[in-house]
Formats: structure tokens, C-alpha cells, sequence
């Protein structure tokens, strides 16, 4: 899994400035009409708004949501735009709604509901808090927001369907149930009640009493559907209005109920309103909470739904007592009631209803946080002697459960909440939570080897993390790192600390089809930056390592090395990146504490590890020859006897791993002189994967790619240099690894057999195959001995298995083996194989690796010529073979012969009519079967071969009548043709083909490069290419392809291709002058011709597209010039009477 591997930010922000203008502009025109009065242009406010203007703005700003902050610069005028329009509609007097005609209700909105999503995205993307900075707090306001909701009728007209448009526009739909379509009724969007919602929470922060601002019972009142005990005597009409607008959205199931949850905090936390609301309020929760908890239904009769209306009730209270006084809401009696009618509640939960839904057990975590708060004493006061209260030891008893919680979201509430609640007790209750948190890492983990005493540290204490619950390993990663954040670990603890954050970093679960840990891993990087940083130097190296760690290593050399590993071997990108900045932490605060610190930090970049095939082989090489060779012990092991190497689950990662293992068998041969160490590593990766049944197939697939690729390494730096070395370095590692004799001990069911993943086998044994036939011969260069018989004939065998495959990952590694293979036969042996190979690729199996095998092979037989065709007999034999099958009736075979074309017998040189009538079928074969238009396969690969044709022999493209000038204009025909990837292959190749021709139909090419737009932008590749229409030999090729496009494309290429076809048309003479340029006339007779050659062969492949491109000529007046001169309309038809398709 590799993260993105450029600087992200920069290009963002490079990119940022002319986006941010076109918002700003484009926000201005679509709220505002501006005439001008006298002077001064006026501005007025829209009452609708275009949707497709609308789009692009949510679609510029939501491409902001990783950099929110580069939205910065335009964050005041456009917040001004948006809040003076949404008062300026506010405002606006309306007796009743407009009504609109369905047409102008799907592509226009009202403006009121577009205001209130635009502002929803700018919550979104830069956030609530800074947005919340922007919009009025004057308390005159409060009335005109409440009358949103009171007036809803009045402001969008109940068949407005701006909601369902907005959503569409999105595409952010909540979930929905009765209750949400009985209150979508109003009109509201979800969107506009969530910012109306905010935006009077915080109008409510005013000072002044309410009663002052408004004390008016509201005319037509919205009815909540929940139902809502009687508000108390003496409460202000006003305060009434703000808690029925509220209630009416606090049981959503969208974002609303957020804003309802801090409409409600901000009214009952208020100084002239809580002795009024606090109590009832508790009550509503207590009693709502025994309805819950205890019953069985999930919703009531108005169709309220309990999850929901008890998440908002709850993250209201919770922000009730983050938010109100300690003298308002921490009064003893008060915390008794919330804690036994509310809390001990929830803890039973009888129902299982915060046992099935996370967002509960999330607001639950905030709510327990918050009560301890008020049950601790406030900051800067001693706690009592006797430790906290009972009621807060339960707390965290509950809190570190959660900790084991299935879904992360609680995990992560549970793991801030524990450690922000030991924060407020004293140091030896925090020391006492902390130890707690610690022990149980030790839940359920096995030492299997701990009484075996003679064995290495590192084997005999190596844990078994089977058995251990990868949620409460995150969990407790987690509040290990936010701990060691506030220093609450005391310094005799951080062995231990150290022990647990190394061994999360290496944890990892495998199951039948995936692999869980990475969330572990990703914390343990947190808790690692936090132990760097919040540490000193002092404390770090004021402890010794634990077994089993050399107590002679540092606690800071330790976290280097394992970060280190972690940086370059781990699969997840985001950890790499995390461990790589906790290790440029942890040399930075700890200088001169770390081996080679500075050094290794500029290896292990951030920025450097984001690719995986990077950190493993490039980054990892240089990380490994410094601090002495430390970190290569650690890198190279870990590529072979974890899970993060060669054991991967996915075959791209082995492959990457066995490059890692590659360069660093390398640097330990050459550069830190440790070859026995690599041999000894190379007899552990053959035994690795095991035997019978403790095989492990995947282990082998890399494992053989290790060795392979520790051969291949060491030839890559002294082929060139040192050919005697290397030979005597392989002739060693033949003699101590025994690794040419490797497939003795494999079975041949092991290459067929379906359940042992044989394209795997195959795959890495023919890779493997390839290295060993270099190495053997470049020993044999050496006056070494070539292989013996009975081992070629083994690998021969292997071969061929690989080459009974069919699987795209075997393709291109087994036709390089046999061919590498082929350097250590003689002319017999070497016939007899294609002989062999033309057997079976006559075969009625599929055997497609055969025939590229016999392409791969062809150069080897080029000694003896028979007279007069320039090529051997077994050349001959070669290529009557392959054109036997390029006539096979299976698109794959076919596919293959093209292939086997063009990577073997073209850049021989060697063509003739024969070779090139093949090639020409293939790029005429539309074949159709289940999967589609298969014949696109053939067509690719036969553009392909003549572009390796073009390499050696120029295709002739002036001589007329003749297949290679057929050939060109088929590509021609295909460049625009319908199927994306064959049009931009076929172009490519009349490019190339073209290139020594720059005037070639009038010079269409001048000035493109395989980095132009064109070859992205339909509009700018149809108007280039339209203009082969003024080369007449190549006309009728290319208007035959071009009505595939404008008559039968997808929707972007119907448009460009007919867009452009018809201004290069009116641009043209009706009739052709004496100049002899291409006319409308020789355009229209062409088509005449192509309609009737396939009408006459029933070609309804040309046909079809062919009339609805003519039908579009006549719809945009192009035909009707030509009614002033001889072309003859009726010839249009030919074939009409007998055409089945006007029939």
C-alpha cells in the first residue's frame, strides 16, 4: 500500500491561487444581481439559484478538504457573501413562497436553501469553530433564525423540491426512516436546519437575558415529533421558542441533531435560564433513557427513533457539563441523580441498545469525561487523601473496557477520555492507572519457548500474539501514546513502555483472507513521537533495555532501530510516513543518542518512504551501511522471518520484499563484508517456506524471488566491472546454499495443482530459473563447469509447466526464462524443443505462453539459411507455426501470435505478405463474446506489432495498393474509432509512423508530444485528428472509424467527435474548386460509398453509427449546402429497398 508519492501540499498550493479566485467570483454571481442604479451598481439578492453554477462551487471547495487552510485568503469575503445573504433573505418580508414551474425547480434552487449547504461545505472542510467566527452574534438576529423554522412555509414553498436537488448535488444523503420524511415536510434541508441550528447556539452566548431580546410567543410554532415533557412555569417565551425549534430536530438522524444538541447546551447552561431547564432537562434524559434502555421498541408511534433521540439527548447533557459552571452544574446532589438514574443505566443496558450502536458508546465516553470533571476537584486543587470518588473509579473501570470496543471511533473516545480524567488525579492514582494499562498487554499472550533456557533471548521471550484482541492492543496503544503525550509514565516504567510500543510495532494478525494490526501499528508510532518528545535525554538513557533486548542498548538506539524497520518494511504507507516522523523526532530531541542520527534521517525521509518499492530497496540500501552496520541486521531479517517481507500476503509486496532482500545481500557481500551472514540467510529463506505440510506457498513464492533477486543484484553491479569476482562470489553461493539444486525437493503437483496456487509456483520458479541460467553462465565464461544434463532437463521441465499457464503475471517471467534457458542448449536440444512448442500450440488447449515462447526463441536459429527467404528451417517452422494460430478460433491465441510478432520475429527484421495479411486481420477482428468486444485484445497488440515492425523495417506508406499501406490506413480507421484505449494506441502509431513525413495530411502532428494535451482532452484530440479528412487516400479509412465515435460512443466522445467533425465541415466548400482541396461534396459521396459497401456485407457495425452521424449533419443545416450544385440526395439510400436495418 503505498501513499502518494509527490509533496502533495506544494503542487496544492502552487495550484491554490487561481482556484481560490474563480470561488470568490463564482460565489459573488451566483447569490448576487448586480444593475446598475445611477453611478453605483446595486445589488440585489437572487431567489433561485442555477444548479450547475452551484455544482462547480461545492466542487471547487470540497476539492480543499485536505488543505483546508490554503481557503484561508478568502475566508472574509466570502463568509461576508454568504452571511449578508443569508440575513439579507431573513430580512426580506414574504407572505408566501413562490411557487415554480417543475422545469425551473430542478435546474434552480431557492436561494435560502442554497445558502444554508454552502455554508454546511464551508463547516465541512475548514471547520465549525472557524467558521462560527464569521456569523453575527448580535442578539437581534435570534428571532429572525428562529422564524426559519416557524415560517418554513413562508420562505419555500411546500413543492420546492430544493432539498432533494441539494442532496442529489452532493450526493450526502443520511439515513432515513418515518420520522425524517414526516419533518422533510417543512422544506428544510437537513443542511439549512444544521447551520440555523449553529448558528443560534451561537447567538445564544450573549450576555444580555433573553426576556430582553424578544419576549413574543411565536405565531405558528413548529410541533416536535418527540414527545416533550411540559416546560416549566416562569421560563420566557423566548427560551421556549429556541427549546421547541430544537426539540423538533434534537431525534434526527442526520447532522441537525448536532446543531440541536448545542442550541439546547448554549439555552440550559445559561445564567437567567438553567434554574429553570437544568432539572427538567435531566428529568427528559433520565426518563428517556428508562424507555430505552429498559424496553424493547425501537421507535414510538410518531415514528421517533430511540438510537437517535437518546445520542442527542446524551451529547447534550455531556455538553452541558463541559460547558456550564461548576457552580451551576456540579452541585452534589444534582451529580447523584445524573450518576444513578442516568449513568448506572446505561451501564446495565438491559435493552443491548449502547451495545449495538458506536456512536452511543462514543457520546457515553464524552459524557463520562465530563461528569468526572465535576466529581474531581477543579485544577490546582489537592485531591482528598482517601483517592478519587467511587463513583469515578467505576468511570474508568468502564472507560478501560471500551478500550477493547469493536469500533474504532470508541476506542479512540475511550483512550482520550482515560487519559484526560488521569490528568485531574494525583501522581500516584495516575502512576496506578498507567501500570493497569500496561499489564494488560500481557492478556492473553503466550511465551511459548520461555522454558526452553538455553535458547538466545530473542527466541526464548518471543511472543504469540494469536491469541491477543487487536481492539484492545489498539486501545491501549493508544493511551500509552496520550500518557507518555502529558509525561504521566515515571522513568523506572519506560523499559516496559518501550517494550510494549516495539512490540505493537511489529503486531500483526493473519486471518484466512486478510491481515488486521495496522491500526496497532499506526499508534504505537504515536505513542513512540510521544515518548521523543515529551521525554529527556536524562530519563531515556537513564534506564537499560529488558530481555529480550541487550541490556547493553539504549531505550533511544532500541526506538531508533525498530523505527527504522518500521519505516521501511511496513506495508501501510501512513506508517511508514509515522514512523519515519517519530524517528526524525526522536534524533532531533535526543541528539548524539542515536548512531549516524543525522544521517539516517536524511535516508529515511518522509516524503522518501511514501512508495513502497522505495523505502524497501532504495531507502532501506542506505539506512543499512550506516551506524556500523546496525540497522542492517534488523532490515534484512525483518524482510525474512516476519510477516512484513517475504511472508506478505499479496504477491506484489513479496516481489517488492524480495528486491529489499536483493540490495541488501548485496551491500552485506560488498560493502560490510559479511558473505557468510548472507549465505546463512539464504539457507534460512530456503528453509523458510517448508516442506510437505508445513508448506507455505506464499512464503516460497518470495522466497524464490529472494534468491533470485540476490543473484540478479550481484550481477546488476559486477557483470560490468569485476566478471571474475562475481563469478567466484556465485560459485560460492552454489556450493554453500545449495540453491541450484532447489527444485529437488518440489513435486510436479506443485505446478498443477489447483489448491497449491500454481500460477504462484510457476510464476517465481521461472524467475528463478532465469537467474540461475545467468549465473551458471557466467561461471561457465569463468572456465567453471556448466550445469549438468539431469539439472537442465529440471529446469526444462519447470519451463514448461510455467509455459502451460495462462495467468498475465506468468506471462512475461516465463517466456524470459526459456529464453535465457535457450543460451545453454546446443542447435539439437533446441530444435527439439520448438518442436515440442509447435506441438503444443497446435493443441486445442489454450496454450498462449507457448506461442510467445516460440517468438522469444525465433533469434536462435538464425545460423544456417536456407536460399532465397533469408531464414532457417526451424525460423520457417517458426513462422508457419505462429501463423497457424493466428488464425486459432480463441481470441487469446490469436492475441498471442501478434504478440509473439512483435517481441520476437520483427525486431529481427524478417517480414513478408504472409506475416503482414495476419497482422491485418488482427487489426479487422471485431469478435464479440460475454466479456465484449474481445477482438479489441487483437487489435491492441496488432498495432503494437507493427509498431515494432516500424522500428527495424519503416512501414511504406506512399506506394499505393499494397498490405502495409492497408495496414497504416486500418490504424488510421482505429485511431478514431470508439474504444478509448485502441484510439489512443492507433494514434500513437500513425504518429510514430508518420514522423518522418512532418507535412503528412498538412502537418496535423507539428508541435504534439507525448506530453500534450491532446492525448487527455477529447475536444483537442477530435479537432486534431478530423483534419485527415483533407488527405483523400486515407478519407474513406478514417470516416469509416470516425462514425464509431459520433454515431456509437460514450456520451464525452459522441459530443467532442461530432462537435468537431461538424466545424471542420462548415468551415469547407460546398463543391471542390480548382485548388483540388478536399470539399463537403467529396465528404458526403465518401460516405455514401462506406454506407453502401456495409449495407451490401450486412455490417451493422458501421451502419447504424454511420446514419445517426448523418442524421446529425442534417440537423445542423451541413447537408443543405449542397442543394445548390449536382450531388444527388437519392444516392444517400443505395441500398435502401434492401437494407435490413431501414427495414
Amino acid at each position: 500500500m503505498d501513499a502518494v508519492p509527490e509533496d502533495r501540499d506544494v503542487k496544492a498550493l502552487k495550484h491554490s491561487t487561481r482556484l481560490l479566485e474563480d470561488i470568490n467570483k463564482r460565489l459573488s454571481r451566483l447569490l448576487w444581481d448586480t444593475k446598475q442604479d445611477g453611478k453605483e451598481p446595486r445589488r440585489t439578492l437572487r431567489a433561485r439559484v442555477n444548479v450547475h453554477d452551484y455544482h462547480k462551487i461545492i466542487h471547487l471547495l470540497e476539492s480543499f478538504q485536505e488543505f483546508p487552510q490554503l481557503l484561508d485568503p478568502i475566508l472574509v469575503e466570502c463568509m461576508g457573501n454568504l452571511t449578508s445573504g443569508f440575513s439579507a433573505y431573513l430580512l426580506t418580508g414574504r407572505d408566501e413562497a413562490e411557487t415554480v414551474s417543475d422545469l425551473e425547480d430542478r435546474s434552480a434552487v431557492n436561494i435560502i436553501a442554497a445558502l444554508g449547504q454552502l455554508l454546511y461545505v464551508w463547516m465541512k472542510v475548514r471547520g465549525p469553530k472557524v467558521v462560527l467566527r464569521f456569523l453575527y452574534n448580535d442578539p437581534k438576529w435570534l428571532e429572525p433564525m428562529l422564524g426559519v423554522f416557524e415560517n418554513s412555509d413562508k420562505l419555500i414553498d411546500q413543492s420546492d423540491q430544493s432539498a432533494d436537488v441539494l442532496n442529489d448535488v452532493i450526493e450526502e444523503k443520511v439515513e432515513t426512516s418515518s420520522y425524517s420524511k414526516k419533518t422533510e415536510r417543512s422544506g428544510l434541508s437537513w443542511h439549512l436546519r444544521y447551520v440555523t441550528l449553529i448558528w443560534i447556539s451561537h447567538i445564544l452566548y450573549t450576555p444580555f437575558d433573553l426576556i430582553t431580546i424578544a419576549d413574543e410567543a411565536a405565531s405558528s410554532p413548529p410541533v416536535p415529533l418527540v414527545k416533550v415533557p411540559p416546560m416549566p412555569d416562569g421560563i420566557s417565551a423566548i427560551a421556549r421558542r429556541v427549546l421547541t425549534v430544537a426539540c423538533c430536530s434534537i431525534h434526527s438522524a442526520g447532522k441537525d441533531r448536532e446543531g440541536a444538541s448545542a442550541a439546547i447546551v448554549r439555552l440550559v447552561v445559561r445564567k437567567d435560564v438553567y434554574h429553570y431547564l437544568l432539572d427538567w432537562f435531566i428529568d427528559w434524559v433520565s426518563t428517556t433513557v428508562a424507555i430505552c434502555v429498559n424496553g424493547n421498541e425501537k421507535e414510538d408511534e410518531n415514528g421517533v427513533v430511540y438510537v437517535y433521540l437518546l445520542m442527542g439527548l446524551l451529547s447534550a447533557l455531556s455538553g452541558i457539563f463541559a460547558s456550564g459552571e461548576r457552580s451551576i452544574v456540579g452541585g452534589p446532589e444534582l451529580l447523584a441523580n445524573v450518576y444513578e438514574t442516568i449513568v448506572r443505566e446505561l451501564y446495565a443496558d438491559a435493552s443491548g441498545l449502547i451495545a449495538q450502536n458506536a456512536m452511543l458508546r462514543k457520546t457515553l465516553c464524552k459524557l463520562l469525561r465530563n461528569l468526572a470533571y465535576l466529581y474531581l476537584p477543579p485544577p490546582g486543587k489537592s485531591e482528598p487523601q482517601d483517592g478519587p470518588p467511587e463513583q469515578v473509579e467505576e468511570m474508568i473501570d468502564q472507560l478501560l473496557r471500551f478500550l477493547d470496543d469493536r469500533d474504532s471511533l470508541v476506542r479512540y473516545a475511550a483512550s482520550k477520555s482515560l487519559s484526560l480524567i488521569a490528568l485531574r488525579l494525583a501522581a500516584a492514582d495516575r502512576s496506578q492507572i498507567f501500570e493497569a494499562v500496561i499489564e494488560m498487554y500481557d492478556t492473553d499472550v503466550l511465551y511459548p519457548n520461555r522454558a526452553l533456557t538455553k535458547l538466545e533471548p530473542k527466541k526464548r521471550y518471543k511472543k504469540d500474539l494469536s491469541q491477543v484482541s487487536v481492539h484492545l492492543w489498539h486501545g491501549l496503544t493508544l493511551t500509552v501514546a496520550t500518557f507518555l503525550r502529558f509525561h504521566a509514565a515515571t522513568v523506572s516504567m519506560l523499559p516496559k513502555v518501550l517494550d510494549c510500543i516495539v512490540t505493537a510495532l511489529v503486531f500483526e494478525q493473519r486471518k484466512a483472507t486478510f491481515a488486521t494490526g495496522g491500526n496497532v501499528r499506526d499508534a504505537a508510532c504515536y505513542a513512540a513521537w510521544s515518548l521523543a518528545r515529551n521525554y529527556k535525554t536524562e530519563e531515556m538513557m537513564a534506564e537499560r533495555c529488558i530481555a529480550p533486548y541487550p541490556d547493553t542498548m539504549t531505550l533511544p538506539q532500541l526506538l531508533a532501530q525498530e523505527l527504522v524497520n518500521a519505516a521501511c518494511l511496513d506495508p501501510i504507507g501512513n506508517i511508514r510516513r509515522g514512523a519515519s516522523a517519530a524517528l526524525q523526532e526522536l534524533v532531533g530531541r535526543h541528539p548524539n543518542m542515536i548512531q549516524d542520527g543525522i544521517s539516517l534521517v536524511q535516508a529515511i525521509d518522509y516524503s522518501a518512504v511514501a512508495l513502497r518499492s522505495r523505502a524497501s530497496t532504495d531507502v532501506a540500501s542506505k539506512a543499512a551501511v550506516l551506524g556500523d552496520a546496525c540497522y542492517w541486521d534488523g532490515l534484512i531479517n525483518g524482510l525474512i522471518d516476519e510477516w512484513r517481507g517475504i511472508g506478505l500476503q499479496d504477491s506484489a509486496g513479496r516481489i517488492i520484499a524480495a528486491k529489499g532482500i536483493g540490495s541488501l545481500a548485496k551491500i552485506g557481500i560488498l560493502e560490510l563484508n559479511r558473505r557468510d551472514e548472507v549465505w546463512k540467510i539464504s539457507r534460512n529463506i530456503i528453509k523458510r517456506y517448508g516442506v510437505g505440510p508445513t508448506l507455505d506457498i506464499d512464503v516460497r513464492h518470495g522466497s524464490w524471488y529472494a534468491l533470485a533477486d540476490i543473484i540478479f543484484s550481484l550481477i546488476n553491479e559486477l557483470e560490468g566491472k569485476e566478471p571474475k569476482l562475481l563469478a567466484d562470489i556465485l560459485a560460492e553461493m552454489k556450493d554453500k546454499t545449495g540453491v541450484f539444486g532447489i527444485f529437488d525437493s518440489v513435486k510436479p503437483r506443485d505446478f498443477v495443482h489447483p489448491v497449491l496456487k500454481p500460477e504462484m509456483t510457476c510464476e517465481a520458479a521461472a524467475y528463478l530459473i532465469t537467474a540461475l541460467s545467468d549465473a551458471a553462465k557466467i561461471m561457465c565464461a569463468q572456465g567453471r563447469p556448466d550445469l549438468p544434463i539431469p539439472l537442465l532437463r529440471r529446469y526444462l521441465c519447470v519451463i514448461d509447466s510455467a509455459l502451460e499457464r495462462w495467468e498475465e503475471n506468468v506471462t512475461t517471467v516465463a517466456v524470459y526464462a526459456a529464453e535465457r534457458f535457450f543460451l545453454h542448449m546446443n542447435d539439437r536440444y533446441r530444435a527439439e524443443i520448438v518442436k515440442l512448442w509447435l506441438g503444443k500450440s497446435r493443441a486445442r488447449t489454450r496454450r498462449i505462453l507457448v506461442v510467445k515462447a516460440l517468438g522469444a526463441v525465433f533469434r536462435f536459429f538464425n545460423l544456417s539459411k536456407e536460399e532465397g527467404t533469408g531464414l532457417s528451417m526451424m525460423q520457417q517452422d517458426i513462422i508457419d507455426g505462429i501463423l497457424v494460430v493466428s488464425r486459432s478460433p480463441h481470441i487469446e491465441m490469436r492475441v498471442a501470435a501478434m504478440s509473439a510478432l512483435a517481441d520476437g520475429i520483427f525486431p529481427q527484421g524478417f517480414v513478408n505478405d504472409q506475416i503482414l495479411q495476419a497482422v491485418y486481420r488482427s487489426l479487422i477482428d471485431y469478435s464479440i463474446d460475454s466479456r465484449g468486444d474481445v477482438g479489441s485484445w487483437a487489435r491492441i497488440e496488432a498495432i503494437r506489432a507493427v509498431l515494432s515492425l516500424q522500428a527495424t523495417r519503416p512501414i511504406d506508406i506512399s506506394t499505393p495498393d499494397t498490405t502495409q499501406i492497408r495496414i497504416f490506413h486500418k490504424i488510421i480507421a482505429l485511431s478514431a474509432e470508439k474504444l478509448d484505449r485502441v484510439r489512443l494506441k492507433a494514434c500513437d502509431a500513425v504518429w510514430k509512423i508518420t514522423a518522418q513525413e512532418k507535412d503528412w495530411a498538412g502537418g496535423i502532428f507539428q508541435g504534439i508530444t507525448q506530453e500534450s494535451s491532446f492525448w487527455v482532452n477529447w475536444d483537442e484530440y477530435f479537432e486534431t485528428m478530423v483534419r485527415i479528412l483533407s488527405h483523400k487516400p486515407a478519407m474513406q479509412a478514417f470516416l469509416e472509424g470516425y462514425a464509431t465515435s459520433a454515431g456509437a460512443g460514450s456520451d464525452s466522445v459522441m459530443r467532442s467527435s461530432t462537435r468537431a467533425i461538424q466545424k471542420y465541415l462548415s468551415g469547407l466548400p460546398a463543391y471542390p474548386g480548382t485548388d483540388g482541396t478536399v470539399a463537403l461534396s467529396d465528404i458526403a459521396n465518401c460516405w455514401i460509398k462506406i454506407v453502401g459497401d456495409a449495407v451490401a456485407s450486412g455490417d451493422d457495425r458501421i451502419v447504424v453509427p454511420s446514419l445517426a452521424m448523418l442524421g446529425n449533419w442534417f440537423e445542423s443545416h451541413l447537408i443543405e449546402r449542397l442543394e445548390a450544385g449536382p450531388f444527388r440526395f437519392a444516392d444517400i439510400f443505395p441500398g435502401a429497398p434492401s437494407s435490413r436495418i431501414i427495414n
